[in-house]
């Protein structure tokens, strides 16, 4: 197995420090390698071939790993150390791939009840076009693209309320929206073009005032809006599936199907 074949594998590695991966490489020299003592150009070499730019501070980090009374790695020599896994590292570094294995397995194993769950929520959306649209969401959720999933879902329900405005509450919700106190009140609806100046957060607000919807339906889509945005946006916020299930199941039920046009 090569550096490259060795890294690949696991979940998330982007998310490793470099000093994680630095256990890493050690990990797979020792147990792939049988190369008890590293230097630092054994490191180096073995990031290159991996295909991952080599830490510029690479001394240091194996420095700051040799330190302490249970260090994951053990220095030998002085005047050009080379270093050895301890045994503490190689229990770090097996526990983390244990416990990424498991997780990968729990996550295939809800995924394999949420979706077609899912599937069966947006059957209920009765256009053709939205339930096709929410269905390609559904299928970014299949392939761990969570922050797709959730941006799609509510492009596709702000395109329902626009719709639904259109359709049945066009009159009262530009009537709201000329009570307002800010520049929106002198705009007034006559397409769906119209909606383009309309923030999402503004347009929930006009539609509560102008009963388009409950206040119920504006409490989740308020929060619904609070996770698209974590997700529009580069983070280091955690989407768990069960959040992007939740989303749907209450974007569609109490937004899509309950709002008929």
């Amino acid at each position: 197995m090569t550096p490259f074949e060795f890294l690949n594998q696991i979940d998330r590695l982007e998310d490793l420090s470099s000093k994680s991966l630095v256990l890493f490489i050690a990990y797979y020299l020792r147990t792939n390698k049988g190369v008890l003592q590293l230097s630092l150009t054994n490191i180096k070499k073995c990031f290159q071939d991996a295909s991952l730019k080599c830490p510029s501070n690479l001394k240091q980090i194996a420095l700051i790993l040799s330190k302490g009374k249970n260090s994951p790695l053990l220095k030998i020599g002085s005047t050009k150390p080379s270093f050895s896994l301890s045994i503490y590292g190689v229990r770090e570094v097996e526990s983390y791939l244990t416990s990424d294995k498991q997780s990968s397995a729990t996550i295939e194993d809800y995924l394999k009840t949420a979706i077609p769950y899912l599937k069966k929520i947006i059957s209920k959306v009765q256009e053709d076009n939205k339930r096709k649209f929410l269905s390609e969401a559904i299928d970014s959720l299949s392939i761990r693209a969570k922050r797709a999933t959730v941006i799609m879902t509510w492009c596709a329900t702000i395109h329902h309320l626009y719709d639904y405005i259109m359709a049945k509450k066009l009159s009262d919700f530009n009537s709201a929206l000329s009570r307002r106190r800010d520049r929106l009140n002198r705009i007034q609806i006559s397409s769906k073009d119209d909606f383009s100046d309309i923030k999402d957060s503004i347009l929930i607000e006009v539609c509560k005032s102008a009963r388009v919807i409950s206040n119920d339906a504006r409490k989740i889509l308020g929060e619904k809006l609070d996770i698209r945005n974590t997700c529009a946006h580069p983070s280091d916020v955690e989407i768990h599936d069960s959040k992007v299930v939740n989303f749907i199941e209450d974007i569609v039920d109490n937004v899509i199907v309950k709002y008929k046009i």
